[in-house]
């Protein structure tokens, strides 16, 4: 699961959004590869090399607008609820639902939040590949193993992988590794802790809360890595794998 280093960097962003040139710099990385709804504004949650995230609230009773996207793009439901679009088709979509959207698909003309609750969506934006692998070449991305938690597969395409974990109260991961270039959403946060054979066993300083994103730093399986869940409640989270 997570490290500090991790959930630290998910919170770096929104507090360098607040002085002028990094903020400038976000704005032009949003219009260069996040998606762009008329009527939504979206909160940055981290950017990096890879990947661009930000979180978009659709009020009961709003309209998204006309939806673009400037590249490949994937949609996690933190807080699902039903969307209406122009044609008055109803959809639901429920709490960690997942979607992808190519950069070539065609415009939304956009969809209303029908339901009584706000939608909270996060918007994966993925950032063009600097170097492809080398043909024959071993893929670097691996799917995330948790010994002890069997883990659901949610979608997967020629760019992500993307897969859920639910991890009950007292229930630890087992020791896995995490490979180059993950990423994780807490559907349902919950209090952390963690250990490996260089940390005793440790809870986080803080919950993480729902809707939680960070960037995960490769581990190594020989670190003896794994967290618990020693909250009340369940923790489900999403993980997202690039694979390029």
């Amino acid at each position: 699961m997570t490290v500090l280093k991790a959930a630290r960097w998910g919170l770096m962003v929104p507090l360098l959004a607040s002085i002028g040139l990094p903020l400038r710099a976000i704005a032009a990385t949003s219009t260069q590869y996040g998606p762009h709804c008329a009527n939504l504004t979206g909160e940055v949650l981290l950017d990096n090399a890879r990947v661009f995230v930000q979180k978009f609230t659709v009020q009961p009773g709003q309209s998204t607008g006309r939806c673009t996207r400037a590249g490949n793009q994937l949609l996690v439901f933190v807080k699902g609820g039903v969307l209406t679009s122009q044609a008055g088709r109803a959809t639901l979509w429920r709490d960690g639902r997942v979607a992808w959207r190519n950069a070539g698909d065609d415009t939304d003309a956009g969809s209303t939040n029908t339901g009584p609750a706000p939608i909270e969506v996060i918007s994966v934006a993925l950032k063009p590949v600097v170097s492809a692998p080398r043909p024959g070449q071993a893929p670097k991305y691996r799917y995330l193993n948790y010994p002890n938690i069997p883990g659901e597969d949610l979608l997967e395409n020629d760019r992500v992988i993307v897969q859920r974990f639910t991890v009950n109260p007292g229930q630890w991961e087992g020791v896995h590794a995490h490979h180059p270039d993950m990423l994780y959403i807490h559907i349902k946060g919950g209090q952390w802790a963690a250990r490996s054979k260089r940390e005793s066993e440790h809870a986080y300083p803080a919950p993480s809360p729902d809707g939680e994103v960070g960037w995960m730093p490769t581990i190594d399986i020989a670190e003896g890595h794994e967290s618990g869940n020693i909250g009340k409640d369940p923790i489900d989270l999403v993980w997202v794998t690039l694979k390029q």
